[in-house]
């Protein structure tokens, strides 16, 4: 009893801090705490078919014929699959729920999902290593496979919001972004051509990274005139006007009985925030997987213990 409750604190307990980290940056509209445990738990059991999908390519990992194929597998057999599954787990978990309301609620979502996923991956890899490999995982793997989840998340966050022929190409393109640097990241793993401080400069870029698209998320929130309900939060400094801030006051004034009007206005605060998505995303590359090429180019390594 003693090592289960010992492999559930270096292996889970990581993974549920962090999601109450993250959670805690949505101040505008926070997420129930119930949809983010059902999500932890669908990206953990993400693993399992990630598993069985991977399993023909480890022996052109362990024992490839060259570096380059060795790239190749990281990136499709490992880096795509699991970027896959975890985007499956939030559009099966969250997606179509009412409270999926606003772009950062995708990155915060998608982060849990990681984190879940990285969680029943640490308790395996406890579990056959020992507890020192997996408090290692629970800190920097953990960290990593949000990173990487919240590239696919900030997309369907915006997806969200613009028509629905867009909707393909701004989540595949994050998919396909969050896969190459899963992949990368895992080749300089298994390959050990980084040293660990170099990984750990590489894990605080990618923490950044997480924050900075929970910033640029919370920019384009519709409730960013109803203010943070955390203690002390006042949120940020988004420069909407009232137009795409619209949706916020009318609920506001929809709960107190602002009539018809408010309801208008809710409408066109919506619209608008769709309007202004979908610009944003015709004009060019997703800005969040723009956010994690850049900060994600460098992948770190330490030992095979600490991959994917």
């Amino acid at each position: 009893m003693l090592y289960l409750l010992k492999l559930a604190a270096v292996s889970i307990l990581p993974g549920a801090l962090w999601v109450v980290y993250f959670r805690s940056k949505d101040v505008y509209d926070p997420e129930p705490s119930g949809l983010l445990v059902r999500t932890f738990i669908v990206g953990a059991l993400a693993t399992i078919p990630a598993g069985l999908i991977e399993a023909p390519f480890r022996g052109l990992i362990t024992n490839p014929p060259s570096l380059a194929v060795m790239l190749v597998a990281s990136i499709f057999g490992i880096g795509l699959v699991e970027e896959y599954l975890k985007y499956w787990a939030v559009r099966w978990a969250v997606y179509n729920r009412d409270e999926f309301n606003e772009p950062v609620d995708g990155v915060i979502y998608a982060v849990t999902a990681g984190l879940g996923f990285a969680a029943l991956e640490n308790v395996l890899y406890a579990v056959s290593y020992g507890l020192t490999v997996g408090l290692t995982r629970g800190v920097i793997t953990s960290i990593v496979h949000a990173s990487f989840s919240g590239i696919v998340g900030y997309a369907l966050g915006m997806a969200k919001f613009v028509p629905k022929g867009a909707k393909p190409v701004v989540v595949g393109r994050a998919v396909l972004t969050a896969a190459v640097l899963h992949g990368v990241y895992d080749f300089l793993l298994f390959t050990e051509l980084m040293s660990f401080p170099v990984l750990a400069g590489v894990v605080i870029l990618l923490y950044l990274g997480i924050l900075g698209r929970i910033g640029s998320a919370l920019k384009l929130s519709p409730f960013a005139h109803r203010g943070s309900p955390w203690p002390g939060r006042v949120g940020v400094d988004t420069g909407a006007d009232t137009g795409v801030g619209g949706r916020a006051v009318a609920r506001a004034d929809a709960d107190s009985g602002g009539g018809t009007a408010a309801r208008n206005a809710a409408a066109d605060g919506s619209t608008e925030l769709s309007g202004e998505l979908s610009s944003r995303s015709s004009q060019g590359p997703n800005p969040g997987s723009d956010q994690g090429s850049d900060r994600d180019s460098d992948r770190g390594s330490d030992e095979h213990d600490e991959s994917h």
